[in-house]
C-alpha cells in the first residue's frame, strides 16, 4: 500500500465519528481511488489501534467514542505551587494513544494555552506518568521535548531528583480564577485529529464541615468505575496496555463515567482496595489485587498454540524482511572480499527469516525465494556500507535476538499443545519481547526516522532484552520438551 493510501485511511480513522461497516469503509476508499478487497479492509479495521469492533460487524473509531467526553483530574500540590501542570497519563484514553503527552495542545475555550518547560520533581513525574506502565514511564518522561539536558542513557547510572518537562500554566487555563489545591481541571477532547484538549476549572467545595452532592456523585463514580473495570478485564483480559484496558472500560461505560463530576483513574487506584498495578511479564497492567495476570483466561481460553501466528502477525512485514537483508549486506561488507560469492545466497537469508519448523512446500519456497531475491537486488544496488555503519551493528544484534525469539515462538505455535500448559508469565514475556522488537525494527526501517534513530538507547535496551530472553527461553524450552514428551507418552500408552 502506498503512502497516499495510508494517509487516506489514517485520515478517515481520525475523523469518522459515526458507527460504520466494512462496506461503508470500502465505498469511501473507492471514492478516493484506493482499491482494497473487503477482506483486506476488514483486516485493516480489526488490527487498527484507532478502531473498536462492535457487534453486527460494525465499527467505531476512537474519535467517535472519545470526542467531547468529559474527564477530570486534580493537580498536585507541587503543580499548584509552581502554577503549572503536566499532562502525563491524565488524558488517557481520550487522546490518540500514538501521541505523547508533550505534543497535546491545551485550549481554554477557543484560546490555545502555550506550553513552557518547567522543572518538576522526578517523584511527581513518575506518579503522573504511571499509567503508561513500568518499562515505559521512564522513556516517556525522558523523551519529553522539554528535557534537553538529561539523556535517557544516564538512567543506567543514577536517577535525577528533578527534570524539566512540558507544562501549561494554570493562569492560562483558569484566567482570573485563583486556583487552589483541591480544585479540579475538567477536560474534553475537542479535536481528536489535532490532539486539542479543552481544560476548564471545576472548583472544590471549600466547606470542610459537610459532604456536598458533588462529593456523593464522585463517590458513586468510583464504585461504577470499579464495577465496570472488573467486568471489562473479565471480558477483555490484560489487552495490549493499560491504555487499552482503560479504552475498553470507557467504551463500555461512557454514560456512567463521562460525567462532569467524575474522578480520575489515578485517584481511583488510591481509592480502591480491589484493583491495582500488577506485573504482566516485563510490563504492567491494572488487575485484581492478589492475582497474577495470566496469558490465557476467560477472554481467550479457546486459543490453541497455533493462534500465536495470527496474534503476532508472524507473516513477516516488509520492514522485517528489509532488516534481515540489510543485515546480510552489512555482514558481507564487513568480511573479506573473498566472501563476495555468498552475496547471492538468498537461501541463507530465507533460513534466517523463516524458522525450519515452518515447513514450506516447493511451490511456496519458490515464490518466497523469488520475492526476496527481487527485493534483495533492489536493496543491494543502493546499499552503502559506510552510511550504514551507525545502524549496522545494532541491527545485527537486534535481528539475531529477533531470530532466536521467532524460532522459539514458532516451536511453541507448532507444538500442538495448549497454551495454558506453558508457564504463563514466561510466555507473556516472550510475546512482549517479540512485539517490542517488531516496533524497534519498524522504527529502524522508517526512512524518515533513520537519522534520529536512538542507537545508544536501543543498544542499552538490547542488553536487557537478551538477558531476559536467556532466562525465559530456558524455562519455556524445558516446558515445551517436557509437555511434548508427555503427549507422546500418552499416545503410546493409548496404543
Amino acid at each position: 500500500m502506498d503512502l497516499n493510501a495510508s494517509y487516506i485511511i489514517d485520515d478517515y480513522l481520525s475523523k469518522k465519528q459515526d458507527i460504520f461497516t466494512v462496506d461503508e469503509f470500502c465505498r469511501y476508499l473507492r471514492s478516493k481511488n484506493v482499491k482494497v478487497s473487503k477482506d483486506y479492509a476488514n483486516e485493516i479495521l480489526t488490527s487498527s489501534d484507532l478502531v473498536f469492533t462492535l457487534v453486527n460487524n460494525e465499527f467505531i473509531t476512537r474519535a467517535g467514542v472519545f470526542i467531547g467526553r468529559w474527564f477530570s483530574f486534580k493537580p498536585t500540590r507541587e503543580e499548584v505551587k509552581k502554577g503549572h501542570i503536566i499532562l502525563g497519563h491524565r488524558c488517557m484514553p481520550f487522546i490518540n494513544p500514538e501521541v505523547s503527552p508533550d505534543r497535546i495542545i491545551v485550549a481554554n475555550h477557543s484560546t490555545v494555552v502555550p506550553s513552557v518547560p518547567t522543572v518538576f520533581s522526578m517523584n511527581m513525574a513518575m506518579d503522573i506518568f504511571a499509567l503508561y506502565g513500568e518499562g515505559y514511564v521512564i522513556p516517556y518522561i525522558f523523551n519529553d521535548q522539554a528535557n534537553t539536558k538529561i539523556p535517557l542513557t544516564t538512567v543506567k547510572y543514577s536517577m535525577p531528583t528533578e527534570i524539566e518537562l512540558t507544562s501549561w500554566s494554570l493562569s492560562g487555563i483558569c484566567g482570573d480564577y485563583d486556583f487552589k489545591f483541591g480544585d479540579r481541571l475538567l477536560g474534553r477532547v475537542i479535536n481528536w485529529e489535532e490532539n486539542i484538549v479543552e481544560l476548564s476549572v471545576l472548583p472544590a467545595d471549600r466547606d470542610t464541615m459537610s459532604i456536598s452532592s458533588d462529593d456523593i456523585e464522585r463517590e458513586e463514580w468510583y464504585t461504577k468505575f470499579e464495577n465496570g473495570f472488573l467486568s471489562s478485564i473479565q471480558k477483555n483480559g490484560p489487552a495490549t496496555s493499560i491504555e487499552e484496558q482503560l479504552a475498553f472500560l470507557y467504551l463500555e461505560n461512557q454514560e456512567e463515567l463521562c460525567i462532569k463530576n467524575c474522578g480520575s483513574a489515578e485517584e481511583f487506584l488510591k481509592h480502591t482496595k480491589k484493583i491495582g498495578f500488577c506485573p504482566y511479564g516485563v510490563e504492567t497492567r491494572i488487575w485484581k489485587m492478589g492475582e497474577s495476570v495470566p496469558f490465557i483466561g476467560e477472554w481467550n481460553k479457546d486459543c490453541s498454540a497455533e493462534s500465536i501466528f495470527s496474534n503476532l502477525f508472524l507473516v513477516f512485514s516488509p520492514q522485517v524482511v528489509d532488516a534481515y537483508l540489510e543485515t546480510h549486506l552489512y555482514s558481507l561488507n564487513k568480511i573479506s572480499s573473498k566472501k563476495q560469492e555468498s552475496e547471492d545466497d538468498i537461501s541463507a537469508v530465507i533460513d534466517r527469516i523463516f524458522p525450519k519448523v515452518l515447513r514450506m512446500n516447493p511451490a511456496e519456497y519458490k515464490m518466497i525465494f523469488m520475492n526476496i531475491e527481487k527485493r534483495y537486488n533492489i536493496l543491494r544496488k543502493s546499499y552503502n556500507y559506510f552510511a550504514d555503519k551507525r545502524l549496522g551493528s545494532v541491527r545485527d544484534s537486534l535481528m539475531n535476538l529477533f531470530g532466536r525469539i521467532s524460532v522459539l515462538l514458532c516451536e511453541i505455535a507448532c507444538s500442538g499443545l495448549k497454551l495454558d500448559t506453558y508457564p504463563q508469565q514466561e510466555l507473556v514475556i516472550l510475546v512482549q519481547l517479540y512485539t517490542h522488537i517488531i516496533r524497534i525494527i519498524e522504527e529502524l526501517e522508517n526512512p524518515f526516522m533513520k537519522e534520529q534513530f536512538p542507537v545508544d538507547d536501543v543498544a542499552l535496551s538490547l542488553e536487557g532484552m537478551e538477558d531476559t530472553f536467556e532466562d525465559v527461553g530456558v524455562t519455556l524450552k524445558n516446558s515445551l520438551d517436557l509437555n511434548t514428551y508427555k503427549a507422546i507418552k500418552l499416545v503410546d500408552e493409548e496404543k
